[in-house]
């Protein structure tokens, strides 16, 4: 994939590092019990084998998502440039593409090309949609086939319409709607969240392209910095993560811009209610099924959840170290990026070169 758009947030990243917490930093709080497990992949290792848990490499594991039919979870594989299937059991599969092919082919699955997919969601019927970040196109496979649904190949940009007269700018998130079956998609370097119709029609939803900044309120005043993640809840609700304001928004049914997590522009580690809790750079988010928002908090190396009442706990990781250590928890989750409910009430998270499990006691 080409290096220019990685290298640019891994840059960003790199120079925030300085203010990151060290490790035992953070302030005390209550801590969740039970385990981390390496559900599939070599975290130190990568490649493309399918087969049972360690024995299956990836390389670069990114966005995750959960099947709503089966329950597996689907993986953006972004440097092998694929999509694959994880089985509650832990077998993995390829669903689509060829391996480091990093190449734009649409046609049946085995012969599909990517460029780097990022981020991947699956709709009621079985449809997964790809986020294909580093050509800016939105793909769609159906029926054993893999076609374009909006965007236009390798060529970034800002443009509303229909299939490819529409532009995106590396967009890294997307997520189904279950009341309409839309496509939401957090388009990061155009600041902005935007909506695709079964059909390919793409609208801005919230934000304003090329304008870096925060502003809640009505959707078409609202501002945003680098959004990344975006889940759906059952009432229409859209939560967004923000890489570079630190937080995470939320636009209600009504089009109402508002923060539900995180202090905007203030990067930190705290747990609690809204203005009080803080956030470092979060990635990709999803919400389990009761509802709650999973954040995977890569600044701080942890993975939080947002509760009903709008508190933010830490579920799993500790600041500071980049390899993960599973373990009871709090574990070490290394350099998390992609959350997904996972099997029997666990949440699967990515992170180096694989995918790993957070069971929680009594889930």
């Amino acid at each position: 994939m080409p290096p220019s758009r990685r290298q640019l947030l891994q840059l960003a990243c790199a120079a925030l590092l300085a203010d990151a917490p060290q490790a035992g930093a953070r302030p005390a709080a209550r801590r969740a019990h039970g385990r981390l497990l390496r559900w599939a992949g070599d975290w130190q290792r990568h490649g493309h084998v399918d087969g049972a848990g360690s024995t299956a490499l990836f390389f670069d594991p990114r966005g995750l998502c959960s099947d709503p039919r089966t329950g597996d979870v689907l993986v953006a594989d972004a440097a092998n440039a694929m999509v694959r299937r994880i089985r509650g059991d832990g077998m993995v599969s390829s669903v689509a593409g060829i391996p480091e092919l990093r190449k734009t082919l649409d046609g049946p699955a085995a012969q599909a090309g990517f460029v780097g997919p990022d981020a991947v969601a699956v709709g009621r019927d079985g449809t997964v949609y790809i986020c294909d970040s580093y050509a800016n196109t939105l793909r769609v496979l159906r029926g054993g086939r893999v076609r374009l649904l909006a965007g236009a190949d390798q060529l970034p940009g800002y443009a509303d319409g229909v299939g490819a007269q529409a532009r995106f700018n590396h967009p890294v998130g997307v997520a189904v709607d279950p009341r309409s079956g839309d496509l939401l998609v957090a388009d990061a370097y155009n600041h902005t969240v935007r909506r695709v119709t079964g059909d390919g029609r793409v609208s801005t939803l919230a934000g304003t392209p090329g304008i870096s900044d925060h502003r809640d309120g009505a959707s078409r005043h609202a501002l945003f910095n680098t959004p990344v993640g975006v889940a759906v809840a059952r009432d229409g609700s859209v939560y967004v993560s923000e890489f570079f304001n630190h937080d995470v928004r939320r636009i209600s049914p009504q089009g109402e811009v508002s923060t539900v997590a995180g202090i905007p522009g203030r990067p930190g580690d705290a747990d609690g209610p809204l203005h009080v809790a803080m956030l470092r750079r979060p990635q990709q988010i999803a919400l389990d099924g009761a509802g709650r928002l999973l954040i995977v908090d890569a600044g701080n190396r942890l993975l939080r959840r947002l509760d009903a009442s709008g508190r933010l706990r830490t579920l799993a990781g500790r600041p500071g170290g980049e390899v993960a250590r599973p373990g009871a928890l709090p574990a070490a989750l290394g350099t998390p990026y992609g959350v997904a409910v996972g099997p029997r009430g666990s949440i699967a998270v990515s992170s180096g070169q694989a995918v790993f499990l957070v069971r929680l006691d009594g889930a």
